[in-house]
C-alpha cells in the first residue's frame, strides 16, 4: 500500500518522463530525505537527465566537438527586499507560472528547500557589502508548478542606481548553448585572410591545422580526455604521438578548435562530474574527489569553489564525511 508521499513522488516520477520523452532535460525532481526504492529511482531520473542534458551540450562520445557559450535562460530584478520586481518571459515559461504569483514574491519561494536556504546565506554575504558593487555565482534549483526543479548556473549582481535609488540586483540563470556555426565561420575567415596574404612559413603551418586529418586526431584526443578523467593525463608531446599528430599542433589545434588548453579542459571537465555526482549521488566528497581525478580532498575543494562560487558541501549531499 502506498503511503500518501509514495503517491506524490510516483507523480513526479511520470510527470519527469514525460518531460525527458518530450524532450525537456532541464526539469529535476526534487531529493526527500528517504532512502527508499521510489528514492533511488528519483536519483537515477535525475542523473539521466542531467547526462542526457549534458551529452546535447558537450556530445563527448559521439561527435561534435564544439565549442559553446552562456546566454540568459531566465532573468530576474530583485528589489532591496530581494522580492522580484521584474522577470523575462523566459523565467515565467520555465517556472509555469502567473504573472501575478512572481511579481512582488520573495525570489526564494521560486526556490527548493536546500537552494532557499542557501540563497537566505548568500543574502547576509550580499549585505555586508552595503554601497559596495557585488558579484556572485550560484548554483540554484528552482521549483517549478508542475513540482519539478530547474537547476540553473546563476550570476548575482547589483546595479547601479542613482543615489538616491533603492537597490537593486540582477539574478540570471545561465544556459549553454553550441557555438559551432560561428566558431566554424571564424576559422573559415582565417584560413581566407591567411590564403589572401599569401603568408608562408610559419603561417603555412599554422594553416594545416585545419586539415581534416589533424582536426580528426584532435577530436579524438579531445575524446581521451572525456573517456579517462580519472587518470592522470600523459605529457602533451606524448599525447600527440599517442595521436599521430606533434605537441606544436596538438596545443595549438585544441586552443583554436575548444578555445581553451588541454590541462584546462581536463579539469573542468572533472569539476563537471564531480559536481553532477555531488548533486545526485551520497557519495563521500573524498570518494568523488578520488573517482573524478583529482590528487587529494583539499586540492578538489579549493578549484572546485574557485570554479562554482562555493564548497562542495555546499550541496545537497548527505555524507559529507
Amino acid at each position: 500500500m502506498y503511503t500518501k508521499t509514495d503517491k506524490e513522488k510516483i507523480a513526479k516520477i511520470c510527470q519527469m518522463i514525460l518531460e525527458v520523452a518530450s524532450g525537456n532535460f532541464s526539469y529535476r525532481i526534487e531529493r526527500s530525505r528517504h532512502n527508499d526504492q521510489l528514492e533511488t529511482i528519483i536519483v537515477l531520473l535525475n542523473m539521466m537527465a542531467e547526462e542526457i542534458r549534458e551529452s546535447f551540450h558537450h556530445f563527448a562520445l559521439i561527435n561534435p566537438h564544439e565549442t559553446y557559450k552562456q546566454i540568459a535562460q531566465m532573468t530576474f530584478i530583485l528589489d532591496d527586499q530581494f522580492c522580484v520586481r521584474n522577470f523575462n518571459s523566459s523565467a515565467q515559461q520555465l517556472l509555469g507560472l502567473p504573472f501575478s504569483e512572481l511579481s512582488g514574491a520573495p525570489f526564494e519561494k521560486f526556490l527548493t528547500i536546500d537552494s532557499a536556504d542557501l540563497w537566505k546565506k548568500e543574502i547576509e554575504e550580499i549585505k555586508k557589502f552595503n554601497e559596495s558593487p557585488y558579484y556572485q555565482t550560484l548554483r540554484l534549483f528552482f521549483s517549478s508548478s508542475n513540482s519539478l526543479t530547474v537547476p540553473a548556473l546563476c550570476s548575482i549582481s547589483s546595479l547601479a542606481l542613482k543615489k538616491d535609488d533603492r537597490k537593486l540586483f540582477l539574478v540570471t540563470a545561465l544556459q549553454t548553448i553550441i557555438q559551432s556555426k560561428e566558431k566554424e565561420e571564424n576559422i573559415q575567415l582565417a584560413l581566407q585572410n591567411l590564403k589572401s596574404k599569401g603568408l608562408k612559413s610559419k603561417k603555412k603551418q599554422q594553416y594545416s591545422l585545419y586539415r581534416e586529418a589533424d582536426k580528426k586526431k584532435i577530436q579524438k584526443i579531445y575524446d581521451y580526455i572525456l573517456n579517462n578523467l580519472e587518470k592522470p593525463l600523459p605529457s602533451l608531446k606524448e599525447l600527440a604521438l599517442k595521436h599521430g599528430t606533434n605537441e606544436f599542433k596538438l596545443k595549438i589545434g585544441f586552443r583554436q578548435l575548444y578555445n581553451t588548453s588541454v590541462f584546462r579542459f581536463q579539469k573542468d571537465q572533472r569539476l563537471q562530474r564531480a559536481h553532477s555526482f555531488i548533486s545526485n549521488t551520497d557519495i563521500p566528497l573524498s570518494r568523488i574527489a578520488e573517482i573524478c581525478g583529482f590528487k587529494s580532498f583539499p586540492h578538489f575543494s579549493k578549484i572546485f569553489k574557485s570554479k562554482y562560487g562555493y564548497n562542495p558541501s555546499d550541496l545537497n549531499h548527505k555524507n559529507l564525511e
